[in-house]
């Protein structure tokens, strides 16, 4: 009766799936999380970048410091970030403009934050 249950290999294939399915699972949806992550960053950069600009170059007076975080929310269209802020300072650069926020990473339990942050330099004309 052992010998024959032991050398049965029905339903192996199941088995091997039922242990593979999980790993290749959070492969899968690690790596889209990540590429997310990366795309928010790579967003926040771009928006801090032309904010700078927005500050040192604008010369009909609608781009100023008081408006900035709503100016810069406005162009930064990717959800999950949370606590977005924008600030602006005068260096010897020119008008620098740094942005920090929350990336919330979701998986199945729930959300954790990633702190994200962006700097940017534009000289003034």
């Amino acid at each position: 009766m052992m010998r024959a249950f032991l050398t049965d290999t029905r339903g192996a294939t199941a088995a091997e799936f039922a242990l593979v399915l999980p790993l290749f699972l959070i492969t899968v949806f690690t790596t889209i999380n990540m590429g997310l992550a990366m795309s928010a960053i790579v967003r926040l950069h771009f928006v801090t970048e032309k904010a700078a600009r927005c500050l040192s170059v604008d010369m009909t007076g609608t781009c100023t410091p008081a408006n900035l975080n709503t100016y810069a929310r406005g162009l930064y269209q990717i959800g999950s970030v949370s606590n977005l802020t924008f600030t602006p300072a005068v260096l010897a650069c020119g008008n620098q403009v740094t942005a920090t926020g929350k990336y919330n990473v979701m998986f199945g339990a729930g959300t954790i934050p990633i702190k994200i942050s962006a700097s940017a330099c534009y000289p003034i004309i």
